[in-house]
């Protein structure tokens, strides 16, 4: 497969991108980074997927180390869950392989959806709960007492020490699984699935669930990679700016993440979710269909 270097260089500059928002907002950036490739670029689906699931290794790289410094990262509760979302990886791998490009565009488009609803409904709650300690007075249930998965870390946008106790652990194992067939089914890592299940369902501050994800799907995404790779639908010359990309975009993002208040973070994510979940529905009933909708790619 040959590209010009126009090419080449708008795939980085997308990459860059995905990169950044994906540190901002705890996941591999692929949820970005796949749309672009299929909408703006009209890569096949699958080959696109593949791209982005060697790119989210890159990423989680770049930008988990640095949250683990930051301590903000969870390691116990990510280790925990990561048991989960690599079983559901190899789940989702084995589906791509056989569904057709414009189911995995559908499904890709509602998932989307369901991200920006929660994002958007849950825009206040965490410096509200913040501001109030009510993190910190929830009580755990028996498994994250058991496993011991309380945790705090340094908000520099609240200037203070924020504590928070972790309960919903079944509910949380249960959407880490869902989490890795979509990573494995779309190739975007589980992040933004994650991000909100730890967020909404399990106690823990946005900040924290972005950066125990951001270590997360990197494991997640090498069950998957390998798979791909020996199906052959992993194209290097689509893959080495995209990796590239993505690390340097990462890097910047973990840099300025902490600084935000969740409330921004939150807002990014509902708009930008709600964009792409447009997008690929639009182009889903036209590839599948022959539907036409309106659309700006």
């Amino acid at each position: 497969m040959q590209y010009s270097y126009s090419f080449v260089g708008l795939l980085f500059a997308i990459a860059c991108a995905a990169g950044l928002l994906g540190a901002l907002l705890g996941i591999g950036g692929g949820i970005f980074l796949v749309p672009a490739m299929v909408l703006m670029l009209h890569l096949p689906m699958k080959i696109a997927v593949a791209a982005s699931v060697v790119s989210v290794i890159a990423t989680s790289n770049a930008g988990g180390s640095s949250y683990v410094d930051q301590r903000i990262t969870n390691l116990r509760m990510g280790m925990f869950l990561e048991i989960f979302t690599t079983v559901g990886a190899l789940s989702g791998t084995i589906l791509a392989l056989y569904l057709r490009d414009w189911a995995i565009q559908l499904i890709f488009a509602f998932m989307l959806g369901y991200m920006a609803y929660a994002a958007f409904s849950t825009r206040n709650l965490d410096d509200q709960r913040i501001a109030s300690g009510e993190f910190a007075r929830t009580r755990p249930d028996r498994f994250a007492r058991w496993l011991k998965l309380r945790g705090d870390y340094y908000d520099e946008a609240a200037k203070r020490d924020v504590q928070y106790v972790v309960n919903g652990v079944p509910i949380g194992a249960s959407i880490a699984y869902l989490a890795g067939i979509a990573s494995g089914l779309l190739g975007v890592g589980g992040g933004a699935l994650k991000v909100s299940a730890m967020n909404r369902y399990m106690n823990v501050p946005m900040k924290a669930a972005v950066g125990t994800s951001k270590l997360m799907i990197g494991v997640t995404a090498a069950v998957s990679s390998i798979l791909f790779f020996l199906a052959g639908l992993i194209h290097f010359t689509v893959v080495g700016p995209v990796a590239v990309g993505t690390t340097a975009g990462a890097t910047a993002g973990t840099m300025i993440m902490n600084r935000l208040h969740s409330t921004r973070l939150k807002w990014l994510f509902a708009v930008l979710m709600l964009y792409l979940a447009y997008e690929m529905l639009a182009k889903g009933l036209n590839t599948g269909f022959q539907w036409r909708l309106p659309s700006a790619a």
